[in-house]
């Protein structure tokens, strides 16, 4: 067959074009493949890069933490532990001076997983110590992954406190947006605080700015804190300018325990000293609750002297609460001389509550002593409710001996309830001789289910 030229030129013109085209082609797409791998490279050094300063962070870290460990695990061991010397405060603060950003964040994040409470409390009070705005934004980083709540309350403490000392506005708006409602209001009191130890009077004026009027008793707790750190006088002078209300009572506890500070005398003159009636009498309180925890024998001592009082009578029923906790004995022969009054029945109501726990027998034999009267009508109806736990049907009888009618009433059910929880068939054997209204032995026979800490019973003492 007979070649065709123009034919034959076609073809060898397309082949020529084909592997120009295919050299063309696979030769851009290797040098695509070179750029590739170069800028892999370069983003591998960066990697390394990165990674070893991580590295070096993670050092430092390491060797920080285990400073605020040793630090910790020291002061725990000690059994009269003391202020450290300045230079080694300033020498730790050094240290931390020289920890970036990074570290800080770093270091949180970890003590924020450590499961021992001690410890992990020393890197973070360590830490937000020197909170500031060029850490901030680490540290914040850490607390997006701890949820707001009751749970970490101690690790929003330190923060809002910390932050509400540099930049009150935004620690207040991040509050806002973290919370809602009264779970905000309380996390702004933390901020308060922080922010009143340090500039008293324009956290006042925020407190007092109309727009924040709703939530200002919730803040006080938060101002008065603060204020109170600084300048107790000032604050005491605030609290007693506010309308009387459920939150003043609270905000002179706030008062007392910083007062306390200074030792338990002169709290004693400064409570005393108070012209207002009601901050007396809440102050008393106060004192007498923190005090007389550890120490009641000096708080009775000191009671004695305001003993018929109406500001102390409420103070006589904490010391009451505490000290039979701790000797009941010796609180019902303190309150056997004191003079008949409310303080002393409020004392010894509180008394017999724990004593009856403890020695029941004991409690009945003190109590026979005592001249029936209306004011042991309450002393009675509560040795009546506390037996009632173990012996419903002993219990009952001191029950209906109570004088008061409605007194007595609501006894005699609260006891028969606890009677029909132990022995059922006594109960029904006994309640239609017992002359009770219909509607009090129906309330007996339907005891309400008891919630599960209202069955516990701790163990007593040989």
């Amino acid at each position: 067959m007979k070649k065709n030229p123009i034919l034959l030129f076609c073809l060898t013109t397309l082949v020529v074009v084909g592997v120009s085209l295919g050299y063309y082609w696979g030769a851009s797409g290797a040098s695509n493949e070179i750029d590739d791998i170069r800028n892999l490279r370069s983003e591998n050094k960066r990697l390394e890069k990165k990674i070893e300063d991580y590295e070096k962070a993670l050092a430092n870290l390491h060797a920080t933490a285990e400073s605020f460990k040793k630090d910790a695990q020291q002061a725990n061991r000690r059994k009269s532990p003391t202020l450290e010397s300045p230079v080694v405060v300033e020498e730790k603060k050094d240290e931390r001076a020289k920890m970036t950003s990074e570290e800080v964040g770093l270091a949180l994040r970890n003590a924020f997983l450590d499961s021992n409470p001690i410890t992990r409390s020393v890197v973070f009070s360590q830490l937000l110590a020197d909170l500031d705005s060029e850490n901030l934004e680490a540290v914040l980083e850490v607390y997006e992954d701890i949820p707001m709540g009751f749970e970490n309350m101690h690790e929003y403490q330190m923060l809002l406190y910390g932050w509400g000392k540099f930049d009150p506005s935004g620690a207040i708006e991040y509050c806002n947006k973290r919370a809602t409602g009264i779970g905000a209001g309380f996390a702004t009191a933390g901020v308060l605080h922080g922010w009143a130890s340090s500039d008293p009077q324009a956290a006042l004026a925020w407190v007092r700015a109309p727009e924040n009027e709703g939530m200002s008793k919730i803040y006080n707790f938060g101002l008065v804190r603060g204020w109170a750190s600084q300048d107790l006088t000032a604050a005491t002078a605030y609290v007693t300018d506010l309308d009387e209300g459920g939150d003043r009572h609270e905000l002179v506890k706030i008062l007392t325990t910083e007062q306390l500070k200074q030792g338990f005398s002169p709290t004693r003159f400064w409570v005393e000293s108070m012209e207002d009636e009601n901050m007396k009498k809440s102050a008393f309180t106060n004192l007498t609750q923190q005090r007389s925890r550890e120490h009641p024998e000096e708080v009775a001592q000191w009671l004695k002297e305001h003993a018929g009082k109406e500001y102390a009578d409420a103070s006589f029923g904490r010391l009451g609460d505490n000290w039979g906790q701790r000797d009941p004995v010796a609180a019902a022969k303190y309150f056997d001389e004191l003079p008949a009054g409310e303080g002393k029945n409020e004392g010894m109501r509180e008394v017999v509550e724990h004593w009856a726990k403890d020695d029941p027998e004991a409690t009945g034999n003190w109590l026979n002593e005592k001249e029936p009267s209306a004011d042991m009508d309450p002393i009675y109806a509560t040795y009546a409710r506390q037996v009632s736990e173990e012996d419903g049907a002993g219990a009952m009888q001191w029950a209906v001996s109570i004088t008061e009618p409605k007194l007595q009433k609501r006894t005699i059910t609260s006891v028969g309830q606890n009677w029909y929880r132990q022995d059922k068939e006594s109960v029904e054997t006994w309640l239609p001789e017992s002359g009770l209204p219909e509607e009090t032995q129906e309330a007996i026979r339907k005891p309400p289910k008891k919630n599960w800490w209202q069955s516990l019973r701790p163990k007593k003492s040989n």
